[in-house]
């Protein structure tokens, strides 16, 4: 209805305006490629169409052509390339997000991916750019300014809008490969084809590109963190939580189990006795902390990158369907795959299935386990009925053999996503039967977006560890429980019998660290866990998110018949309609919380003489009845918690007017306003002014105001709570839980952004010379960001605020945040941060907002040198601000506001950001030659957690890339690339990997061929 209505209204001013001149869009020459570099393009940021790169609005613009000479890099090469980019995601590794490996996601201004519009030919696309069509690309027009008034909202930082070809007809195809150091190298090919040189054209494309495995400790920098008794190592990848303990012996099980350590498995009859020596631990390449703790480093498991496979196709129609209707309809598909994401062996235990909540005593190893009796007699210890380690993982030391599959020793996440899209629309002049109106423009478009994305990512099921430890492991394992009132199924006769098994928790269940090619001087040959039980005890915590947005265009343009001074005015008139949808399939019931508590009772008829089934709902905790299930959804995991499915949805209207103003001939404004309603009440006016004056020959000012909005996501339902991991600078660096809760109130985030800009455009410094330069300062400021509230690694930072990340207050009316704390044993002054607490949680919902500002510099000097042309380039971008305001959590101030600018910024998820980043090339081509040289500078980061960390300076991050191009003739073109030629490591930074992966990259040197042939 509303859509209907701004229509109408579009109608309705169309008859009412006079004048007569046609506001086509600029065309291109005839015989000259799209891909080619254009003086007058149509650019993206306005929709009275026909301006150019150097007027009122900032937009970068990257041809084919550009990027050939580039050596063609792929889509994650080029977004990381850019200036005005900040931390990218897309990265084949395991800590960007292992649901993002193969989503460029760009991330312009550094304010966040989902605040940078992505469009495909001036139309919206889904935030995963994978279904891209790369070779039939024209050019990709980078918009550096709010643009919520044209396109509506999330585009606060900006908009990327790829441009494919128009009326390609011929044969384009090429393959490339490139050689890494330790891997087997990437490579991609594709095939472009296109028919009709009349008024039907359709082209075609397909592609494919591979990643292969890069190991992390192929890379001497990944390295840096494997000695610990080296000084100025990188602790971050090192855990606490690992499969060599250290175990209490208790005494007799409590007759009536109650929800404390001591209540559930008995009295200590004795200290900690520890599974391991300082040699033991550090024959297996431990860190030895204490007679409890023999710390791993989880890296040897991972890799840098992944196997990871991009399936992609592209069609596209246009056709003239009568002399003033075209009609153009593209569809895009792609499939992104990494069958194997490498993780740790197994998931930290932070919480379950012990009554008592927390990280520390959270399973029981009856003394009827017969590794559990080899330990005692190992050890002297007389008198134990069981034990309880004080931390626990499954598995660390010694890794897991159970999925790998022969290529590695953690445990993989799967990722297959598939991300299509369909739009289709008609644009031209109404005609003679619009009378008057006949030279108006008008543009009617739908487009559909969905993406299914499907991922695992294992953990361990706590109750079934507990299960196993008592003799009941195995998925054939059926035996009754004879006595319900205790934990885990009581039956002594039937343990470890009829395909019932035993786990072994102690050190002599491995051989040793399988990576390294370390030996454990405890193993026992035939104590080893069995694969099928290993197995048994995970669950694949599988999800399939589905996505799918439909949007309608309707937009109308032409000349309204007022002249101005400078010439015509002209506008642009029109509405949008976006219905937005998100649904999640969990299908199994242990994952989705069908099932809340699986357990024996669920599927027996009885627990033993006279014992009722026990419910099939968890009960309390301090119900002697408990079973594990910790009570928080419930959450049967080690780590994560049960996803309950949810099915979403958003519609959205909106209508928005555009006017060009020619006040003079050399000053000419742009002028937009947008109103955008959300279903639920929500809502947002915003508006736009921008102009460009010619000041004098080459000289020209440029500039913009405006304001932006984006609404809530649509995942964030009110009172929802997310669980997740962290990794906590007060507790040594572990990786421990996190809860993030949205908020009731949620309301849309605004910003307002200014844009000033001086060009100029002139001759060089003799005849055949070109010079070009541009430097705009842009000042950004979002109100109300939606995020997490405060970060769980701040709030654990505030409450272990001590020497040494130690606990000085244990009164919640003098420290309130302690109440998001979820401590192992309650809270005691002085107690430090590492093994006393397994989660932290926040909120999710409007926070502080950010400021950010800089200068962009553009500069280009073409000459000719020689028997050819020499062209230099500079693209640079100087932060001058970058802040986050004050945040309050809890009446507590969390921050008085982060100065960002220089930092790792560590607490907001690593999202480093230098203060500059700048590419300059030279290209000189000469008949059939091309050669180019490119450096790429991006300045040093600090980290700014307390204390003196491993990269704690940074480095400056500089590469040369070189690259050859010749041309056998117009239609086959070979091209060689060695990037990074000089071989520099990334810059080090005290995270997993060493570096910062969202920055930098860990490749080195490589070298690169591709093969360009069209006919």
């Amino acid at each position: 209805m509303k859509l209907a209505l701004f229509g109408a209204a579009g109608l309705a001013l169309l008859f009412g305006v006079t004048g007569a001149g046609p506001a086509g869009a600029q065309s291109v020459p005839a015989g000259v490629d799209e891909g080619s570099t254009l003086t007058e393009i149509v650019v993206t940021g306005s929709l009275i169409r026909g301006t150019a790169v150097d007027t009122a609005l900032p937009v970068e613009v990257y041809s084919q052509e550009d990027l050939e000479l580039r050596g063609a890099p792929t889509a994650l090469e080029f977004a990381k390339s850019l200036t005005i980019a900040g931390p990218t995601t897309g990265e084949s590794y395991y800590f960007g997000g292992p649901t993002l490996i193969g989503s460029v996601n760009y991330n312009l201004r550094g304010l966040g991916s989902d605040k940078t519009l992505i469009l495909l030919n001036g139309r919206r696309m889904d935030i995963n750019t994978a279904n891209i069509p790369s070779l039939a690309l024209a050019r990709t027009e980078i918009l550096k300014d709010g643009a919520a008034t044209i396109y509506g909202a999330d585009a606060i930082g900006g908009v990327v809008n790829f441009i494919t070809r128009d009326r390609f007809v011929g044969l384009d195809m090429s393959a490339q490969y490139k050689y890494i150091d330790g891997s087997d190298g990437d490579y991609s090919a594709g095939v472009l084809g296109g028919i009709g040189e009349g008024r039907v054209n359709l082209i075609a494309s397909v592609e494919y590109e591979h990643r292969s495995r890069l190991h992390a400790l192929e890379r001497d920098f990944t390295r840096d963190s494997l000695d610990p008794t080296r000084a100025g190592y990188n602790p971050a990848p090192w855990s606490t939580l690992t499969n060599l303990a250290g175990w209490v012996p208790r005494g007799a099980l409590p007759a009536v189990p109650t929800a404390t350590i001591d209540g559930e498995f008995g009295a200590p009859v004795g200290g900690i006795v520890s599974d391991f020596t300082r040699q033991s631990c550090e024959a297996v390449g431990g860190r030895y902390d204490n007679n409890f703790t023999c710390a791993y480093n989880y890296i040897p498991y991972y890799n840098l990158v992944e196997d990871n496979d991009i399936w992609r196709g592209y069609l596209q129609l246009n056709a003239d369907v009568l002399d003033n209707m075209k009609f153009h309809a593209d569809a895009s598909y792609a499939r992104v795959t990494s069958p194997q994401v490498f993780a740790s062996p197994a998931q930290p235990m932070v919480r379950g299935p012990a009554m008592a909540t927390g990280s520390t005593f959270q399973i029981y190893v009856p003394i009827e386990n017969p590794y559990a009796a080899e330990f005692a007699a190992r050890n002297g210890i007389a008198g134990a009925s069981g034990f309880t380690p004080v931390t626990y993982r499954l598995l660390g030391h010694g890794g897991n053999f159970a999925f790998g599959n022969g290529k590695g020793f953690g445990v993989p996440d799967r990722i297959d996503n598939e991300i299509w899209r369909l739009s289709a629309g008609v644009n031209g002049t109404l005609g003679d039967w619009a009378g008057v109106a006949k030279d108006v423009g008008y543009d009617f478009a739908v487009t559909y977006n969905h993406s299914d994305a499907f991922n695992t990512h294992p953990d361990t099921i706590g109750y079934r560890l507990q299960q196993a430890l008592n003799g009941f492991g195995g998925p054939n394992c059926q035996a009754a429980d004879l006595d319900p009132t205790r934990f885990g199924t009581q039956n002594p006769a039937a343990a470890g019998q009829n395909g019932c098994m035993w786990w072994n928790p102690f050190s002599t269940s491995f051989a040793g660290q399988p990576i390294l090619g370390l030996s454990n001087p405890n193993y026992v040959a035939g104590a080893e866990n069995s694969l099928e039980l290993t197995r048994w005890l995970f669950n694949p915590r599988a999800t399939r998110t589905i996505n799918e947005n439909t949007t309608v265009d309707l937009v109308f343009d032409g000349m309204s018949g007022v002249h101005l001074p400078g010439g015509e005015i002209g506008w642009a008139l029109g509405g949008q309609y976006r219905d937005v949808k998100s649904r999640e399939d969990i299908p199994d019931p242990i994952y989705n919380g069908s099932l809340a508590c699986e357990w024996p009772s669920e599927f027996t008829s009885g627990n033993g003489p006279g014992s009722p089934n026990l419910p099939a709902s968890p009960v309390p905790t301090t119900d002697p009845n408990f079973r594990g299930c910790t009570p928080d959804a419930p959450g049967p995991f080690v780590l994560f918690a049960p996803k309950i499915p949810v099915s979403l949805g958003r519609h959205q209207y909106s209508g928005f007017a555009e006017l060009r103003l020619p006040v003079l001939s050399n000053l000419d404004f742009q002028a937009a306003a947008r109103h955008e309603e959300f279903e639920g009440g929500l809502g947002a006016t915003v508006y736009k002014l921008a102009g460009k004056w010619n000041v004098w020959g080459p000289l020209s000012l440029r500039g913009s105001y405006g304001t932006n909005y984006q609404a809530p996501p649509l995942s964030a339902v009110p009172g929802a709570v997310t669980v997740a991991a962290r990794t906590y600078t007060a507790a040594a660096g572990n990786w421990l839980g996190a809860q993030f809760i949205t908020d009731t109130n949620l309301k849309p985030e605004t910003a307002t952004a200014r844009n000033f800009g001086v060009i100029w455009q002139s001759d060089g410094f003799a005849a055949g010379h070109q010079f070009q330069a541009i430097v705009d300062y842009f000042d950004i400021r979002t109100k109300d960001k939606i995020d997490q509230v405060a970060d769980p690694n701040q709030i654990a930072s505030l409450v272990f605020n001590g020497p040494g990340n130690t606990i000085t207050t244990c009164d919640p009316s003098v420290q309130p945040l302690l109440n998001r704390v979820t401590f192992n044993n309650g809270c005691t002054v002085g107690m430090s941060g590492v093994g006393t607490f397994s989660s932290i949680s926040t909120r999710y919902g409007n926070g502080p907002g950010q400021t950010t500002n800089g200068f962009d510099f553009q500069s280009r000097y073409d000459l000719p040198v020689g028997p050819g042309d020499l062209s230099l380039g500079l693209n640079a971008t100087m932060i001058t601000e970058l802040k986050t305001g004050r945040t309050l959590l809890d009446g507590v101030v969390v921050s008085t506001g982060d100065d960002r600018l220089g930092n790792l910024n560590f607490a907001t998820f690593a999202q480093a950001a230098p203060e500059w980043r700048a590419n300059f090339d030279a290209n000189y081509r000469f008949d059939r030659h091309n050669v180019r040289a490119a450096v790429n500078y991006v300045s040093a980061v600090q980290d700014e957690r307390p204390g003196v960390q491993y990269g704690e300076n940074g480095e400056d991050f500089i590469t040369v890339d070189l690259t050859y191009r010749f041309a056998f003739n117009e239609g086959l073109a070979l091209s060689a690339t060695l990037a990074n030629a000089f071989d520099r490591h990334p810059p080090p930074a005290q995270e997993e990997f060493g570096y910062d992966p969202w920055t930098a990259n860990p490749l080195g040197r490589t070298a690169e061929i591709g093969l360009r042939m069209t006919f």
